[in-house]
């Protein structure tokens, strides 16, 4: 990554853009720590890390880079100048300051009154800075650092000295325009965004200027993605392929969101009946938080976890208020519960029923009795804390950390703030942009021993969002990998963003560069991630289309992992396209739309070579499908129709030169965007998965047939995209 970055040794001035894009909460303060370090050997000498907008995430990166960069000086090491502390931001030390030899580290919070103080600062450090290169890491860069307003136009007739107001309406927001600044104070400066939702960073004008403040933040130089990390939970594993064979998800029901708008406190110390029926909490919310302590009795047995943090996370609604109404609810439900117990009341067989519920097929410490009686224990030591602006936001880990904590918030629980032990989550929280929901599924991260606990209760609406976003997530991907490989800047060449069906990328103030490119599928994988399961007529149209199809490509030769069969004409495919009934919501594969561009392309000699591959589990169930025999595949539903990420990434090179072994990564996973990209433009795909409709909990039916198409890059380019206008796409 350093070798992005201008040389700060050479004497020419210099200002770099960059972007770095992680996963949430996939270890992105342990990448930009390193390229620090790596920085200050290559000649920068003033650090700025920019660490969120909140109190607990910036002293909590200042207690890390003060102990994994800064650290006790060895030999010839350089000699660090910490101007910020632990509890203490940004205060103007004196500009004499700067006159040290050394290297000067800053964490600061990203708002405007501490970015005044070091603006003011720097502009007062004039030539010293001439000496100082400034390297400027702005994490969570997609918040509060782009400008969404307009830039001051050069006017060569105005005196540079005149002031105007920073906050002026004519000019770009106040943090934007600081930032900037800051960068401009000095002759040598190169700024790093880091994030995990790059969309508004990548939709900034990249000819923006504006004469007071210079460039604008558009990453010109360079766009790179971190390599996934080892043992990370994320959208694959919980909403892809990875996903399968899991028990994660949760329904919330209509009626139960309704009832927290009105959840009540129990105000009366009267004898209770324990029992599911006698609750204070809606019973979705009731049982999570009995799976909560039952995973904190489960954790509390497993080697190296006793003693750690425990955290359930509920995110209910962004107002205070909700907030505090919900947390008194659980304290109720939690007071009301323990004085069942001490009344002498049987709790056990509740505890026992959600433990089946909810963990059957986890490996227990002991037997299920033992485990209840360790869940209730649990129980009496749940600390339910409120993170709002109203209470503030530490969660106290480092201090007390055998902990079981429910925290109840908001907007706090969204960005950089890590939630340590997290298992269950509760979450109800809407919104209209992809990147802040994305921002707020805590539930990502490092989860090692305890990655089968994982249990998340939301809506069908949200589970189907969140389907979708594991697909706008992977093509964001795919496009700064080609971005890389093509060995092109963000100038040069436009990043590609797959639109998301229901939600906005960002927010409008921040995509007015936003253009939507002519419709296309060239490299693309699409597939039914959500089916019409509650639909018996579509469902039995589909089986029969299937027999039909596989009836006219035999014969077929069977692989592992089911058959392939080949030369299909391109008439044959769009015509069963076409015929294919999807659900009324669905998005990602629109037969009609994708059966047109397909005779589009073989118009122009491409895609018009077929193969057909029709799924099939060694452990499934036995099943017939156009005369051919098979065995059922098993995809289990993350909502009330949506199944996930329906293909397995293997399947994807089943008719390429060396099959799937061929594009293999490093880690051993399959690398399915490799094999899109070695399909010939004239070789398309088309993949059945005949699914058990068991798990689907779809009766009258043999097979639930799904779809997904596995397609070559095109002469017509990828799309169905938005991009930046102000780049060549």
């Amino acid at each position: 990554m350093l070798r992005h970055l201008p040389d700060p040794r050479k004497p020419e001035p210099f200002q770099g853009r960059g972007l770095v894009v992680g996963y949430v909460q996939s270890g992105k303060t342990a990448n930009y720590t390193a390229l620090s370090a790596r920085a200050v050997d290559a000649g920068y000498r003033l650090i700025i890390v920019l660490s969120g907008i909140h109190d607990a995430l910036r002293n909590q990166t200042q207690a890390r880079l003060e102990r994994e960069l800064v650290g006790p000086r060895e030999g010839d090491g350089p000699a660090w100048m910490v101007l910020t502390g632990e509890t203490e931001d940004f205060r103007d030390p004196g500009v004499d300051f700067l006159a040290q030899p050394g290297v000067f580290l800053i964490v600061a919070k990203k708002i405007v009154p501490v970015l005044e103080r070091l603006d003011a600062w720097l502009k007062t450090a004039g030539p010293l800075l001439d000496a100082l290169p400034m390297l400027l890491i702005d994490d969570e860069a997609d918040q509060a650092s782009i400008n969404t307003r307009g830039n001051r136009a050069p006017d060569p007739s105005m005196d540079d000295e005149e002031e105007e107001p920073a906050r002026g309406r004519d000019g770009p927001t106040p943090t934007n325009s600081l930032i900037r600044s800051l960068l401009g104070r000095a002759t040598k400066a190169a700024y790093v965004a880091y994030t995990a939702t790059p969309f508004a960073n990548i939709l900034i004008d990249p000819s923006a200027t504006d004469r007071r403040v210079g460039d604008d933040l558009f990453p010109r130089d360079f766009a790179l993605q971190l390599p996934r990390p080892e043992g990370y939970t994320g959208t694959e594993e919980l909403f892809g392929v990875g996903a399968q064979g899991r028990d994660v998800f949760r329904r919330v029901a209509d009626e139960d969101v309704n009832q927290l708008k009105r959840a009540a406190r129990r105000r009366s110390a009267a004898p209770v009946v324990a029992g599911p029926q006698q609750v204070l909490l809606p019973d979705s919310l009731a049982d999570a938080l009995i799976a909560f302590c039952l995973a904190g009795a489960i954790r509390e047995h497993r080697t190296g976890l006793a003693g750690q943090p425990h955290t359930m996370l509920v995110h209910v609604s962004a107002r205070v208020r909700d907030q505090e109404r919900v947390a008194e609810a659980v304290r109720s439900q939690q007071a009301l519960w323990l004085e069942a117990l001490r009344q002498g009341q049987d709790l056990h067989d509740l505890f026992r029923e959600q433990l089946d519920l909810c963990f059957r097929g986890v490996e227990l410490p002991a037997d299920p009795a033992e485990v209840a009686a360790a869940a209730l224990e649990v129980l009496t030591r749940l600390d339910v804390v409120e993170l709002n602006s109203a209470t503030g936001e530490n969660l106290e880990y480092d201090m007390r950390p055998n902990r079981h904590v429910v925290a109840v918030g908001g907007n706090r629980l969204s960005r950089g703030l890590t939630l340590e032990g997290l298992t269950i989550s509760y979450f109800l929280r809407t919104a209209t942009m992809a990147d802040t929901l994305l921002q707020m599924a805590r539930w990502y991260g490092f989860r090692t021993d305890y990655e089968d606990l994982i249990r998340i209760w939301t809506t069908d609406g949200i589970a189907h969002w969140f389907t979708e976003l594991a697909l706008v997530e992977q093509s964001l991907r795919d496009s700064l990998q080609a971005l890389y490989r093509a060995g092109r800047r963000p100038s040069e060449m436009a990043i590609r963003l797959r639109a998301h069906s229901g939600l906005l990328l960002t927010s409008r103030n921040k995509s007015g560069m936003a253009e939507t490119l002519q419709e296309s599928w060239s490299g693309e994988h699409p597939q039914t991630v959500i089916l019409p399961l509650r639909d018996p007529v579509r469902l039995q149209a589909n089986r029969l289309l299937a027999d039909r199809l596989v009836a006219m490509a035999a014969p077929g030769r069977e692989l592992s992992g089911g058959w392939i069969f080949r030369d299909l004409p391109p008439e044959i495919v769009c015509d069963f396209l076409r015929a294919y009934q999807t659900h009324p919501d669905t998005i990602a594969l629109r037969g009609d739309a994708i059966a047109d561009w397909i005779m589009q392309r073989v118009t122009e000699g491409e895609l018009t070579e077929w193969s057909l591959f029709l799924a099939g589990a060694q452990a499934g169930a036995p099943i017939k499908i156009g005369g051919v025999s098979n065995r059922l595949v098993t995809r289990a539903r993350n909502s009330a129709e949506s199944i996930g990420i329906l293909i397995d990434p293997r399947h994807e090179g089943v008719d390429l030169a060396g099959g799937a072994d061929a594009f293999r990564r490093a880690s051993g996973n399959f690398d399915a965007e490799a094999m899109r990209a070695a399909r010939p433009s004239t070789q398309g795909l088309l993949l059945l998965y005949p699914l058990n409709p068991v798990p689907l909990e779809t009766p009258g039916v043999d097979a639930v047939i799904a779809v997904a198409l596995s397609l070559p890059q095109t002469s017509d380019g990828r799309s169905n995209a938005i991009v930046n206008r102000g780049v060549v796409a």
